[in-house]
């Protein structure tokens, strides 16, 4: 088709577009400044949507040769107690199940599959440095390796580096914040075996304890802390087990204390939410959480990050396949944001509306013990069950309808 795209940025919206870009035809070149795709801490889960969108792009099979759980139920645990199971949806023949997988895994299974095709270029270790300016267009970007620095051409440049993207940086767009904001620490711990036979997301409440665990493709517990934003790093010399163990069930408090020297973390994740007003400059676009960086809860980042990737390429491959003028790019451009941001915007205040709630349950006994009243009575019915489901329909399915047109 004879134009090059250049995208900086191999995690999941990165890869997963170079993927779709080159499998039709159009020439890729995909710089990523880590050497590998292993990462101290990658999301790990995929919603309905996100396996959805995998499939859609033809790389369902891709989760069959990587470490990965389907979800069997959610459970809430109050004061150490279970109040409420929700049985994850299987339909025979609707929508899959959420995913718990091996990000990295996937991203290079991705790369793997993407790399034999001859208008594929994959460029790992390389950092990028400068923008690429003509005419008040960005035209590529210059980047460097062991000492070594060149430049990379192309008609358009995709900033798909993520929650502190250097290139939106570098292009003067800026971030939005959301209003409310907060951190995660994140720890392993060896799950027990009853916990391995179904695999289970587990939220645990108390007063003074927000936290969430599931067994992991790793055959461990992925822990998740809730923090006030900047109060994560002032917290990693607690007593973690001593933390935990109060709000969990006793036969599982007693896991975590038989295990305590067994504990990794705390690993402090710097929670940034929010949206780029302009999610692209000429010459540039930003996807994933280069333009929307999400919250952690249900692993929006990757489940939106394929939903933006098959957006993008609805609107890229045809045009390139009209010639790519420079002169109709700017409302390419344009048409996927005004598609892509009504999405975002409501994923992103669902997500953060479950943190504010929480917030709110937890603050006081007045607000915590008429909850914890309500979880017992109602939870162990059906009809509270279906309703938390569909309160959670649109970070389970997404909002908008998405599917790949080319």
């Amino acid at each position: 088709m004879g134009r090059k795209i250049i995208i900086v940025g191999a995690g999941p919206a990165g890869i997963a577009l170079a993927y779709l870009l080159a499998t039709r035809g159009i020439a890729v070149t995909l710089i990523e400044q880590e050497v590998q795709f292993d990462r101290v801490f990658r999301g790990e889960g995929l919603m309905p949507a996100g396996v959805q969108a995998l499939i859609d792009m033809g790389l369902g099979d891709c989760l069959s040769q990587i470490p990965h759980r389907p979800l069997d139920a959610w459970d809430f645990v109050i004061d150490g107690q279970r109040r409420m199971r929700v049985v994850e949806p299987w339909p025979p023949n609707g929508s899959p199940p959420t995913h718990i997988i091996h990000q990295s895994a996937l991203l290079a299974a991705i790369a793997e599959r993407t790399q034999p095709l001859g208008n594929f270029q994959f460029y790992p270790g390389w950092q990028v440095q400068t923008l690429l300016r003509q005419a008040n267009r960005i035209i590529g970007v210059t980047a460097s390796h062991n000492g070594q620095t060149r430049e990379f051409s192309g008609d358009l440049v995709i900033a798909a580096d993520g929650r502190y993207s250097r290139l939106r940086q570098l292009a003067g767009l800026p971030l939005q914040p959301a209003e409310t904001q907060f951190d995660v620490l994140w720890f392993k711990l060896p799950a027990p075996a009853e916990m391995l036979c179904e695999t289970v997301f587990t939220v645990c409440l108390q007063r003074q304890r927000q936290f969430a665990f599931y067994p992991s493709w790793d055959e461990r517990l992925q822990i998740g802390w809730i923090v006030e934003k900047g109060a994560g790093k002032r917290q990693r010399d607690r007593d973690w087990i001593a933390e935990f163990v109060p709000a969990l069930p006793p036969k599982l408090a007693a896991h975590f204390d038989q295990h305590r020297s067994e504990l990794v973390g705390p690993i402090f994740l710097d929670v940034i939410v929010g949206c780029a007003p302009l999610w692209s400059a000429p010459g540039l676009l930003l996807m994933g959480d280069a333009a929307h960086p999400m919250a952690p809860n249900r692993a929006q980042g990757i489940n939106m990050a394929f939903r933006d990737a098959i957006a993008i390429a609805n609107h890229l491959v045809p045009w390139c396949q009209q010639g790519g003028h420079t002169d109709t790019l700017t409302e390419c451009l344009t048409a996927i944001q005004t598609e892509r941001q009504p999405e975002i915007t409501t994923v992103q205040q669902l997500q953060l509306e479950e943190w504010e709630k929480i917030a709110l349950i937890t603050a006081s006994p007045l607000t915590y013990q008429p909850f914890k009243g309500l979880a017992t009575a109602l939870g162990r019915l059906g009809i509270t069950q279906a309703a938390w489901l569909y309160q959670q329909r649109y970070l389970r399915y997404g909002s908008t309808p998405v599917l790949l047109k080319v």
